[in-house]
């Protein structure tokens, strides 16, 4: 019996082995926001059609600012700054997408996912952009995924409609 308890362990160990071999991610992805302009939180932006620009500061535990207003159809470059100490993300995604997403986190905590086009990891001392297409009216939120870091850190996008 403990025979098969320990090959059970083994063979477990090893599919997960792969499913995060070469990849650096976890095999769990969120829901692709790139479905076109029904989605409710947006579609990637296009670099060429940029509205403005928005800067964000990544504080250990917050943003600021944690509110932001724009357009609907806008196209905005968040430009994010990392003055904190720890390793921060910005994802954009529906409540239960970040919810979701933090759990997986929280499980596999030092999973990448730089293919991502919603969210963007930003190490201390270091800027990144991520660029998004708000494409309807109403309220998109965003946070930072990792382990203890979603409980404080996040915001809301205000997308004004047209």
């Amino acid at each position: 019996m403990k025979g098969i308890f320990i090959l059970s362990a083994l063979i477990s160990s090893l599919l997960l082995t792969g499913a995060f071999a070469g990849t650096g991610q976890s095999s769990q992805r969120l829901p692709d926001h790139e479905g076109g302009p029904d989605s409710s939180v947006g579609i990637p932006g296009d670099p060429g059609k940029v509205s403005r620009a928005i800067e964000i500061t990544m504080v250990d535990n917050r943003f600021k600012p944690a509110d932001i207003t724009v357009r609907q159809g806008e196209t905005i470059i968040f430009v994010l700054r990392n003055s904190g100490e720890k390793k921060h993300e910005m994802m954009i995604g529906t409540p239960e997408e970040l919810d979701e997403h933090a759990k997986m986190m929280k499980k596999f905590p030092d999973t990448e996912h730089p293919d991502e086009p919603n969210m963007i990891t930003v190490q201390p001392g270091k800027t990144g952009q991520l660029i998004w297409q708000f494409t309807q009216a109403g309220t998109v939120n965003f946070s930072c995924p990792l382990p203890g870091h979603s409980k404080g850190m996040h915001g809301t996008i205000n997308v004004e409609a047209r």
